[in-house]
């Protein structure tokens, strides 16, 4: 939802909200092109722009969103943020996600544990899919834990996730310490 072409286009459930808050102050979000072996990390994009640091949310304000070329040059922007990818050859170069994660908020992992009384702990995400224009979203967890009355209880495997992505930044109370 905070790549350039859909907000242009007025689809993204994100199109009005540049420069509003989004998620708690302690809420900081980068998508990144630069993590050497990590799964999208590029020197260059399919523009041939070189790759950085995208801050998405800073302190809990949307501040910018993805771009290609031409997004960039749309939104007044001096360059695009490296992140104009295709799917091959036969495709236009539209501003995708690189590695997108939350920066290290001030609460540690133990404090977030024992505050949920019924949760899970999602250690390894893998497919999913986003409804752009309203937000929603699916994840399937390949692993993860059973919190219960603020203890790890049991592992878990196997579990779609489903919600709303604005909803869900707007709800989070706590950020962990340990990127």
């Amino acid at each position: 939802g905070m790549e350039a072409d859909f907000n242009r286009k007025g689809t993204s459930i994100y199109s009005d909200m540049l420069g509003q808050r989004v998620a708690p102050d302690f809420v900081t979000i980068i998508d990144d092109g630069t993590q050497e072996g990590e799964r999208g990390a590029l020197n260059v994009d399919d523009e041939g722009t070189p790759c950085g640091k995208t801050v998405l949310v800073e302190q809990g304000i949307l501040n910018s969103y993805l771009h290609d070329s031409i997004s960039a040059k749309h939104y007044g922007m001096p360059q695009s943020t490296g992140s104009g990818r295709r799917q091959s050859f036969r495709h236009t170069v539209m501003p995708r996600m690189r590695s997108t994660y939350m920066l290290n908020g001030p609460h540690t992992r133990d404090e977030i544990v024992s505050s949920v009384q019924n949760g899970i702990i999602a250690e390894t995400f893998t497919g999913g899919q986003v409804q752009i224009g309203a937000g929603d979203f699916t994840f399937y967890i390949k692993n993860g834990w059973l919190i219960e009355e603020g203890k790890v209880t049991a592992p878990i495997k196997d579990v779609n996730i489903i919600g709303n992505g604005p909803e869900a930044l707007k709800r989070v109370t706590m950020a962990a310490d340990d990127f």
